[in-house]
Formats: structure tokens, C-alpha cells, sequence
């Protein structure tokens, strides 16, 4: 494999520095430069992609562990991922993967056939891509997902929906379903425990339920305390209803210390079965 693939979605601006157009992030690099996600870098004055054919692991999992409890229910999905994130969540429970730097770790074998075949021989309905977000190797997941569709394959996206228009049309475009993690509902939790903002990812969600044929289902991981008040999951809720409809499906899961966020207890079962009555 290649140690750098071409990257799409990106322009050079009058300041010299290269913009990549993928995601909401819109990072600006300087020759050499790595964008927050640190997979998508600026080399000879073009974007590449660092972890193409390139994997952090694999699994048989069942479907529902996405999770998605209504695509093909009861079948196995080959789980796949790289490494790094567009997102900076405090409370990551895969942050040894999302946030790696070790590149060098990481297999070289895992070409988009390579992939699709290893599905197909042990029995997988689909293949999922986790573990980090799919957003930010989006050329690679998008080949795969042509092989894997070429095999007779589903493809499924565990994903923050955190990408610009263009790129979310493409690579959406590629997917069969999508489990999309609604991590709070406001900007201020976004903007403090994630580092990002709420408004790129309801508009994924529009889209995805609008304007595709995507499966789409929702997770929100409850904190307590960050996340989890009564307001919060009444406006979450109202929202899905009225802009998704209520035939969507949500998950509320439950939030363990990890990462940056230790001190926090884990979740009690209490709220998640407070949120579950909120939402019905």
C-alpha cells in the first residue's frame, strides 16, 4: 500500500495555505501540515489521505451493536476502522484509536477488496466503519463500499455526521445505513466537550433522513450532569419529531469514565430509563 493517497475536497487560497473542504473544521494547512483529525495532510502543495489501506482492527460483531436494531436484524457486520478524529470529545471511549498518533501501527493490508472479500467468506450481512469516524478517510471507505457492493456487501457508517455538504452527498452516497451520534443538544456542549458545533450534524441528519435511502439511527451516550437533564432530552427529542419524524430510531447509552473525563460517574440505569420515558 501506498503510505499517502490523493484526498479530495480541498483548495489552495490566496494565502498560499492549502484549505481542505471536508469537513466543518475547515482546516488550513501549510506545507507539511496534518489537520485536526491528523490523518489528512498537506504534501507536495495537494491533500493526502495517510491511512488509506491502512486498519486499527477488525471484528464479527452483531448488527445491533452499531448500533442499529432495525437493518438486518440478527445478521454478523465486520467492523473496520483506522485511526484519528475530526472531533475532540472529551469522553471518547475509543480515544487510543480516534486520537492515535502511531501511525507506524497500524496494518497495511487492508485493501477495499481485501475487505469486501473477508466480509463476504465469514458470513457478514455488512461492513461497518467504526471505531474512529468514517468521515475522515472518506476516500477509503468510499472504495470499499464499492467492493463490498459489488460483492453483494451493506455498508454502514458509525459517524458523528460531522462534513460539509458536498462531501456528505458523496460519501453518503456510498452507504446503505448510518448510526449517527447525537453526543448532546446544545452548542455549548459541542463547543466545550467536543469541540465542534451542533448545526453541522442536525443538518446531516435532515439529509440523511430527507433527501437518501440511508437507514439512519441515532445514539445519544448520556453523561451525567453534560447531557442528560430533562430540558435537554425533551428539546433533543421534540427536534427528531418534528424535523426527522418519530418513526426514527434513537438509543441512549450509557456513558463510562474515560479519557478526559474520569471524574464524571458512569451512567445510572435510572437515566436511561428517565430518557427512554421522555422519549416515547
Amino acid at each position: 500500500m501506498r503510505e499517502s493517497y490523493p484526498g479530495r475536497w480541498w483548495h489552495m487560497q490566496d494565502d498560499g495555505r492549502l484549505k481542505c473542504d471536508l469537513c466543518p473544521r475547515d482546516c488550513k494547512l501549510h506545507e507539511g501540515q496534518r489537520g485536526l483529525c491528523f490523518v489528512r495532510k498537506r504534501e507536495n502543495d495537494r491533500m493526502v489521505l495517510t491511512t488509506y489501506g491502512r486498519s486499527s482492527g477488525f471484528c464479527i460483531d452483531p448488527v445491533e451493536k452499531k448500533p442499529l436494531n432495525h437493518f438486518y436484524p440478527g445478521s454478523s457486520i465486520l467492523s473496520f476502522g483506522t485511526a484519528g478524529c475530526n472531533l475532540a470529545c472529551k469522553f471518547c471511549q475509543n480515544w487510543d484509536i480516534s486520537k492515535s498518533r502511531e501511525m507506524d501501527r497500524l496494518q497495511d493490508q487492508a485493501s477495499p477488496d481485501a475487505i469486501a472479500s473477508s466480509a463476504l467468506k465469514l458470513g457478514c450481512k455488512s461492513v461497518a466503519f467504526t471505531y474512529n469516524d468514517p468521515v475522515i478517510f472518506a476516500e477509503y471507505a468510499m472504495d470499499i463500499a464499492d467492493a463490498c457492493h459489488a460483492k453483494g456487501v451493506q455498508t454502514v457508517a458509525v459517524t458523528a455526521g460531522y462534513i460539509h455538504a458536498e462531501p456528505r452527498r458523496e460519501f453518503y452516497a456510498k452507504m446503505d445505513a448510518a448510526n449517527v451520534d447525537l453526543k448532546g443538544f446544545t452548542d455549548d456542549f459541542y463547543y466545550k466537550i467536543c469541540g465542534g458545533h451542533l448545526q453541522p450534524v442536525l443538518d446531516t441528519l435532515v439529509y440523511l433522513v430527507k433527501e437518501t435511502q440511508v437507514w439512519t439511527e441515532i445514539t445519544t451516550q448520556l453523561i451525567p450532569g453534560k447531557n442528560d437533564s430533562d430540558e435537554e432530552l425533551r428539546a433533543e427529542c421534540k427536534w427528531i419529531c418534528q424535523n426527522l419524524g418519530p418513526d426514527v430510531p434513537v438509543h441512549f447509552t450509557a456513558f463510562h469514565p474515560d479519557y478526559k473525563m474520569t471524574e464524571i460517574g458512569a451512567t445510572p440505569a435510572a437515566s436511561l430509563t428517565r430518557a427512554r420515558e421522555i422519549g416515547q
